[in-house]
């Protein structure tokens, strides 16, 4: 028997004879002499092991008797490497399925019920002629080898509905997996509706859980589980964030529950990036109205960091492995302490409240230092400072005694010394156990150097305060949201007859996520977010909540007659910041379209001011559904509108030529830089920080890109910001070829920072010099917050006259 195999890259080095096939592209064939199938299968197993998957994925065999069989016969019986080897290492795939299928049942749990069961899913293991146990992956590996996936599918269906049957109590729901090419057979649905009449068994009581397999076209799948619900069965996603279940299929697919991948879940506590993700996945998942359940928890942390994000089932290794039987207790839910605590609720950041304080170096003679104090009448005490590292304290009372000796002499111990890194805990309890009168805090850096100075009493009031009410922040807005927001907006409509609500949310919101992805949607629902809580947050009566997704809503104890008027404001800046988030092609048009060709106006908000003209409010679920009716005759308008209630409603269509100088002050700001002292000292420009907080980070380059100085880093962002970057090259940055090219400035649009892990923006200034010759370029981070402030700043200074350079 010969056996012959065909590769389209390069020749498998074992093969005793080759054969090379010349043309427009070389392939080669092997030939191999077997006597029997044991030799065959010795071949074959040298292969799979001295050759990689994909080489052998390429790979076609033909296997045979020379000269005995037509050209149609041979042809018949080629079949890929990895199908033959299949069939030929286990020929058991090729026979009845369910005699090796074995069903295990692993627990989903209900974080809202302490972690009591809620239901079951069916997992798949196939079990070989010797006695090994295959999981599901590797299963349905083999099986599609052999093109048997779906007969598998459809045997481990049958056995995990008789195990439902007979284990799993009704009203437990059991989730079943199944591939979508099973689905879209068109006797599988009455076929399953069969079988559960057979056991009894409640549709809702199962859910079919479509996983992810292969690329399916979405609006076809949609079409068939809109089938299955129409006769009372549940649908879930599966793996969703991975693989080919994405936001298109989250789209047009009416999913009861979404299960998060694994992936995205494991860890997620040490990636900002991957917390991005998991919150837009939530956030999509509240708007369209399905329940997440999480895969794959196995740490504490993780399990602790799901409750924080608001999560209510789960499932995964600490709770219960998969087992034959479903087990009917599992582990209960971790003890909340300090060493298991999520960062998501405590957004606590002791940056926030570091001064640079006076510092003195340690050579500096007793009659300066004396002067120092006499121009900064207001200090009690300077940070001295060896090679910028702090080594003690001087206090105003002994740097005035009649002694002259050398400065250290004057010096009192360090007191506490900090870094950035420590976690609010560790600062409480070092509150707790200091004695005496509170001196400042040191704060240096991982490597010594000294930082800046934080004061005791302002850090435990903040840390008092955010415990207090950081607990239903909404994890992205970090606006109030979930069980508090309800509670307040029902007692202020149960107290306050004149309590006015406004709703706001974002037009075409889906859509944008499906053109630009979640990274994106997720910043335009943070830069409304920080816009509405600059508007608002500082006004009496006024609470600004973050219902789910693109949904805020102000809750204003009184009316206010100006209203309309900020929430126009709102409006404009809005669509003057909004326009960093699309690509300039879409700008240009005003528009952009979706992969089904329909088109979305770029920009947008709808906003429904419900104020009980038409009637006393009687609770939330009402004002949501009068701000919905008002939001619908809003629809019809092209762009923003805001709808107010009353007879008929009156609809205020927003100006289109309102000018927001958000740009034309951080320009200014910068400009501001160039002419102060800029050197290699990394705190040259730390006092400039207090007039410009709105700057992460500033660094000058030289005309041909090249880094001219370390970064000049503000102060708030030690520890989250690299330092150094001298003499890096930058040539390839957009932020400098746009400067270069144009000599004028440049505005980023909004990206996600790897190195603070918010969203922020880049914006550059060219130096020239007296003949107009570039000389250097002045860069500089902005996050979404301070473009929202700087926004909403009042406008009292001119406009400057510089041309700008901006890319989308």
């Amino acid at each position: 028997m010969q056996l012959y195999i065909k590769l389209l890259s390069h020749p498998l080095q074992s093969a005793p004879q080759m054969l090379a096939t010349q043309g427009a592209a070389q392939s080669y064939v092997m030939v191999f002499t077997c006597q029997d199938d044991q030799e065959l299968l010795q071949i074959l197993d040298k292969l799979s092991v001295e050759h990689s998957e994909q080489v052998l994925d390429e790979a076609y065999v033909w296997y045979g008797e020379d000269g005995k069989l037509g050209i149609e016969e041979v042809m018949a019986a080629i079949m890929p490497f990895n199908t033959f080897y299949a069939r030929m290492r286990h020929p058991w795939l090729l026979e009845d399925l369910s005699r090796h299928v074995e069903m295990h049942f692993q627990p989903i749990v209900d974080f809202t019920q302490n972690g009591k069961i809620f239901g079951y899913e069916a997992l798949c293991r196939l079990r070989d002629p010797d006695g090994n146990m295959l999981n599901g992956e590797d299963a349905f590996r083999l099986a599609r080898q052999v093109n048997r996936a779906v007969e598998l599918d459809i045997a481990c269906q049958n056995l995990a509905l008789a195990g439902k049957a007979k284990a799993i109590p009704h009203g437990t729901p059991l989730f079943i997996n199944v591939l979508p090419q099973t689905i879209m057979r068109g006797d599988w649905l009455s076929v399953m509706l069969d079988a559960l009449d057979r056991h009894g068994m409640e549709h809702r009581d199962v859910v079919i859980e479509i996983v992810e397999s292969e690329e399916v076209s979405p609006d076809v799948l949609a079409k068939h589980c809109d089938m299955i619900r129409t006769q009372g069965l549940r649908i879930a996603l599966d793996d969703m964030g991975s693989g080919f279940n994405g936001l298109s299929t989250l789209a047009v697919v009416k999913a009861d529950f979404i299960k998060i991948d694994r992936t995205i879940v494991h860890e997620a506590q040490g990636s900002r990036v991957r917390t991005v993700l998991l919150e837009a996945i939530i956030s999509m998942a509240q708007r369209l109205g399905c329940t997440i359940v999480a895969e794959g928890l196995e740490r504490v942390e993780d399990i602790t960091y799901c409750q924080d994000l608001g999560l209510v089932y789960a499932q995964g290794y600490y709770f219960a492995k998969p087992e034959a039987v479903p087990v009917q207790n599992v582990t209960a839910l971790p003890a909340r302490d300090e060493s298991h605590r999520s960062p998501i609720p405590d957004e606590f950041r002791i940056n926030e409240f570091v001064s640079r304080g006076l510092t003195i170096e340690v050579n500096t003679p007793i009659d300066h230092a004396r002067k120092t104090f006499i121009e900064n009448p207001d200090i009690a005490c300077a940070v001295v400072l060896d090679s910028l590292r702090p080594i003690g304290l001087l206090k105003r009372g002994k740097v005035f005694t009649h002694r002259n000796d050398a400065l250290g002499n004057y010096c009192d111990p360090l007191p506490r010394m900090i870094t950035s890194r420590m976690p609010s805990s560790t600062l409480a309890r070092g509150l707790y156990l200091e004695r005496g009168e509170i001196e400042p805090w040191i704060m240096v850096s991982d490597d010594g150097v000294y930082i800046g100075i934080v004061h005791p009493l302002e850090i435990m009031s903040q840390i008092i305060s955010r415990k207090t009410s950081s607990g239903n922040l909404h994890p992205l807005s970090h606006l109030t949201t979930g069980p508090t927001l309800r509670q307040s907006l029902d007692v202020s409509l149960r107290n306050n007859p004149t309590t006015q609500l406004v709703y706001i949310d974002l037009d075409h919101f889906k859509a944008y996520n499906d053109r630009y992805g979640f990274i994106r949607g997720d910043a335009m629902i943070r830069l409304l977010s920080e816009i509405v809580r600059q508007e608002f947050n500082n006004r009496t009566g006024v609470l600004v909540g973050h219902i789910g997704g693109d949904d805020f809503v102000l809750i204003l104890d009184h009316e206010d007659p100006g209203l309309v008027n900020l929430l126009l404001k709102v409006v404009s800046h809005f669509q003057a910041l909004a326009v960093h988030l699309y690509d300039s092609s879409d700008l240009e048009r005003g528009f952009f379209t979706t992969e089904d060709g329909k088109d979305h106006p770029v920009a947008s908000v709808s906003i429904a001011v419900v104020n009980g003209s038409q009637g006393r409010i009687s609770n939330s679920v009402a004002a949501a559904e009068r701000a919905a009716t008002l939001k619908k005759i809003g629809k019809s308008n092209i762009g923003s509108i805001i709808v107010v209630e009353s007879t008929p409603p009156r609809l205020i269509i927003p100006r289109t030529d309102e000018y927001s100088n958000w740009q034309a002050r951080a320009l200014n700001a910068l400009k501001t830089l160039q002419t102060l002292p800029r050197n290699a000292d990394a705190h040259c420009l730390d006092s400039c920080f207090s007039d410009y907080p709105f700057f992460e980070v500033v660094f000058e380059l030289n005309p041909d890109g090249t880094q001219r100085f370390a970064n000049w880093i503000n102060p708030n962002m030690y520890g989250k910001i690299k330092a150094g970057g001298a003499g890096a090259d930058r040539s390839l940055q957009t932020y400098y070829s746009a400067v270069r090219d144009s000599k004028n400035p440049y505005i980023s649009s909004i990206y996600l920072s790897t190195a603070t892990e918010d969203f922020c923006l880049t914006v550059s200034l060219p130096l020239l010099d007296a003949n107009g010759v570039l000389s250097s370029i002045l860069v500089a981070d902005i996050n979404i917050a301070a473009m929202a402030m700087l926004s909403n700043l009042p406008s009292d200074e001119p406009e400057p006259t510089l041309a700008l350079t901006a890319t989308a």
